[in-house]
């Protein structure tokens, strides 16, 4: 299924968080760990569970993408386009590394994430395609297939995987599409069943 791109955000655990310095005399903080987790499930985002696929950021252009602190563009951490901010994907996911500045901001965080107080880490992105499964059963199942433009992660202190209104609608023009394909289907068989009525007359 095609997509409006629209700008989605998840939020989610990072895997492997940690932050780390190079030697005790060097004054930068390195964090790093899973942003994006390939075919894991989402907590239920209000009638869906949704997946990231492996092949889910094939060609997706990351050379600008910003590291925040709480989607705030003020708080900007790293980013790649500065040579501070690694993306790497492998078979488990996305994974990031970033040098953040030995600021107030930068210290703040790092110590937060080294006390366990900071946990998640959201990414803000657009769909380029998609596909629904099991839309008659009470939890649908929304694969995403292919991201078309990722701009942003952000630590967060809410690591839940949020549900957003822009997944609403698009499990609504599934449902939608579903309906109207299933309707369609019933008319033309009504229609070939009048034909044949008429030819046995």
């Amino acid at each position: 299924m095609m997509m409006n791109k629209m700008t989605e955000i998840r939020s989610t655990n990072i895997r492997d968080f940690k932050v780390s310095k190079r030697s005790e005399d060097d004054t930068t903080n390195t964090l790093s760990g899973y942003a994006i987790v390939f075919d894991e499930p989402s907590q239920d985002l209000g009638g869906f569970i949704e997946y990231i696929d492996r092949s889910a950021l094939d060609g997706v252009d990351m050379s600008a993408v910003q590291l925040l602190y709480n989607h705030n563009f003020d708080n900007i951490l790293a980013r790649t386009d500065s040579n501070n901010l690694t993306l790497t994907v492998d078979d488990q996911g996305l994974f990031f590394s970033a040098e953040i500045p030995n600021t107030t901001l930068g210290n703040d965080v790092a110590e937060n994430v080294r006390n366990g107080n900071l946990k998640g880490c959201s990414f803000g992105f657009t769909i380029s395609g998609d596909s629904w499964d099991d839309l008659d059963a009470d939890t649908a199942i929304r694969h995403i297939t292919s991201i078309d433009e990722l701009f942003e992660l952000s630590i967060t202190p809410i690591p839940a995987y949020q549900e957003t209104s822009v997944s609403q609608r698009s499990l609504k023009e599934f449902s939608n599409e579903k309906y109207e394909k299933k309707n369609s289907n019933s008319i033309n068989e009504l229609e070939l069943l009048r034909m044949e009525t008429d030819l046995n007359a």
